[in-house]
């Protein structure tokens, strides 16, 4: 795994960590803001490591390691999903803070 992974990896746990934060324990008027702000962040980052690990998935296959590609594609595809999810609802949820 390169650094630049192990940097997105531990920078989506950040985000995430941070929704969690402005879910379950900020009470203030940041909260919205606070929630919309790490599911963009975290929607990029999942993104970015979806796409990656699917040209590394082309590669393994390539190479001639169909199944760990094939997990890989799975793996990628599942974050790009949770990328899309996280992105939807920061838009949801930026507007309805624009609109307050």
């Amino acid at each position: 795994m390169t650094p630049l992974r192990v940097m997105l990896f531990v920078l989506a746990a950040g985000a995430a960590g941070v929704v969690l934060y402005g879910l379950f324990v900020e009470t203030s008027t940041l909260k919205l803001p606070l929630i919309v702000s790490g599911l963009a962040v975290t929607a990029i980052c999942l993104g970015i490591l979806g796409f990656a690990m699917a040209g590394s998935a082309a590669r393994m296959g390539e190479s001639g390691r169909g199944g760990r590609a094939l997990l890989t594609a799975f793996v990628g595809g599942l974050f790009v999903l949770a990328a899309a999810g996280s992105l939807a609802a920061a838009i949801v949820l930026g507007i309805l803070a624009g609109a307050a």
